[in-house]
């Protein structure tokens, strides 16, 4: 028998993985057999084997034959490409850890493999590494030819690992690379807008729609940055140019529901997530669409009083949350089993929701999870004290069960809001002393329409019997006490000594009503439905734009009502002492 040449088997393993390459991994596994069946010792078969046990989803397979490769080889540069494959499949399996030292050992062995180095900056940046893995992810665009493809991609990964400020600069590089790249610029203009960076995504999709022919995807995304900086009508328009591209496109279609929404809409917003959800998984966009469609419905329940459904509904939001983990839900039962209380969104929500700890705690005993910015809030809640120092809510322990904060209220059956104060202080208002916040969180999607500049606020000043305290971080306003400390209890502190309290839709206003402070909401056009229903603090006034437009255009009109307010409200008081 003669025995076949290893150049006939190298040409066998690189058809092999060209089919696989093309989607054939059933054609490219009976040639790798083939070379084995006549060359076990073959290793280049035994990595092929592995590469189509990764395509077929088998990572485990995949370790077990590259360690036959590598066993098989000696040669370093096939040892490298091999550890190289190892770290993948290793990653594929759930070993994060043993993949990065796989592919470390692959780079020691060939420094200048620009797939590891890109492949090492992903593991590294999920391991929680991100300045080591910008570098590695630097030092593999240096080493490659054309580095187009390689940032394109990287850009991808930081765009699914929800990095966005970091794909916002990944992409920004990609545009250097091809200036008159319409996906380039659509890549860019995505990011920017989910890093929160409006004006930048505005630009970078206009100069995308001017390079070539609008593609749905990048409209929808114009449509979304145009809705966020609050033209309202021109998203509209954009969203029905995307939608004659792709007819029926869930995505868009639920986006353009949304807008419906804010502008006045919502029974025709309504009667498209109804839609939806008697689809069930079968409508278009399955599942995700299925549990966005009834969120977005019980959002519009909330806001109109309707708690049985909308709490409900809420709930949804779980299964679209990548972050909420696989630990066993409490259901609301009563158990003598310790339940993990985690915080879920923003410090807002955390205040708002906080009221309904209390009640859970008479159903089991609880670990109270919160954002380290709020832990010494709780000790100033009355109702949370005791339970605090008898040990049946404790604030760091094991526990068996775990519930998110804002999902209380469904479990708990709340069918109404006591807007009752949560927070005591022990301090007294001081008469006339007024509270002002203008900003949120800047990344926060629709920050440009609830956010004002500092000079909005002019109008407020100079109200006689009026002491203005600014509670604006980062804010030093001429003409304004400062009340912002360092921490937030000594901000909260502050507030307490104001008797009313004006601000945006923020975390800050949370704290205001739940403090018992009277608070002035000012609220954006299509605001949150937290303060479209029942109130939830007692003593609440909402201001907002009574027309669209862009914010710079409405919110003057607004902040004048307010300043009016102010006047009127301060003209009437009978004069009082200023307490301390």
């Amino acid at each position: 028998m003669i025995a076949a040449s290893p150049r006939r088997h190298a040409s066998l393993i690189d058809t092999a993985l060209a089919c696989l390459a093309g989607g054939d991994g059933v054609r490219a596994e009976t040639l790798l057999r083939q070379v084995l069946a006549e060359d076990p010792a073959c290793a280049g078969a035994w990595h092929g084997l592995a590469c189509v046990a990764r395509q077929a989803g088998q990572p485990r397979v995949a370790i077990t034959s590259v360690a036959q490769a590598l066993n098989l080889t000696k040669d370093i540069r096939e040892k490298a490409q091999f550890h190289i494959t190892l770290a993948a499949a290793l990653d594929e399996a759930g070993h994060l850890p043993e993949a990065v030292a796989a592919c470390r050992v692959a780079l020691m062995m060939e420094d200048r493999d620009f797939r590891g180095r890109a492949l090492l900056a992903e593991l590294l940046h999920r391991s929680g590494s991100p300045d080591e893995a910008r570098q590695e992810f630097r030092h593999a665009v240096s080493l490659v030819a054309d580095p187009v493809p390689l940032i394109a991609r990287y850009g991808a990964f930081l765009m699914a690992q929800r990095d966005f400020a970091e794909a916002r600069e990944v992409f920004s590089l990609l545009v250097q690379h091809v200036p008159d790249g319409a996906e380039a610029y659509a890549n860019l203009g995505a990011a920017c807008f989910e890093a929160g960076a409006m004006s930048d995504a505005l630009e970078a999709l206009h100069q995308s729609l001017a390079l070539a022919a609008p593609s749905a995807a990048t409209l929808n995304n114009l449509a979304l940055v145009l809705q966020a900086l609050g033209a309202m009508d021109d998203a509209g328009s954009v969203y029905a140019e995307a939608l004659e591209l792709a007819p029926g496109d869930p995505g868009i279609q639920m986006n353009r529901a949304t807008l419906w929404a804010e502008t006045g809409h919502e029974s025709r917003a309504e009667a498209f997530y109804e839609q939806v959800i008697r689809q069930g998984e079968s409508s278009p966009g399955g599942e995700k669409n299925l549990h966005q469609a009834h969120l977005n419905l019980a959002m519009l329940q909330l806001g109109r009083g309707e708690f049985e459904a909308g709490w409900a509904g809420f709930e949804h939001r779980l299964a679209l949350n990548p972050d909420m983990g696989d630990a066993r839900r409490w259901q609301g039962e009563t158990t003598q089993e310790r339940v993990l209380i985690e915080a879920e969104q923003g410090l807002g929500d955390c205040l708002q929701f906080l009221r309904f700890v209390p009640k859970a705690a008479r159903r089991a005993p609880l670990i109270l999870n919160l954002p380290r910015a709020l832990m010494p809030l709780v000790d100033y809640m009355p109702l949370l004290r005791p339970l605090l120092d008898s040990g049946r809510i404790v604030l760091q322990g094991e526990a068996e069960m775990s519930c998110t904060l804002l999902s209380l209220p469904f479990l708990m059956g709340i069918r109404h809001i006591d807007p009752a104060p949560i927070f005591d202080f022990g301090i007294a208002p001081e008469t006339g002393r007024v509270g002002v916040f203008r900003a949120g969180n800047p990344r926060y999607r629709f920050d440009a329409r609830r956010s004002l500049p500092a000079s909005f606020l002019t109008p407020l000043q100079g109200v006689p019997g009026v002491t203005l305290v600014n509670l604006q971080q980062g804010d030093e306003p001429a003409g304004m006490e400062q009340g912002v400390r360092d921490d937030l209890l000594g901000t909260a502190c502050e507030m307490a000594r104001c008797e009313l309290v004006i601000g945006v839709d923020t975390m800050l206003a949370h704290l205001a009503g739940a403090s018992g402070r009277t608070l002035w909401l000012l609220d954006r056009q299509g605001g949150d439905w937290r303060w479209l229903g029942p109130n939830w603090y007692a003593d609440m006034r909402v201001f907002r734009p009574d027309r669209r437009g862009l914010p710079a255009q409405i919110w003057p009109a607004v902040v004048d009502n307010v300043a009016d307010a102010l006047r009127d409200r301060y003209r009437s008081a009978p004069k009082q002492e200023t307490g301390a």
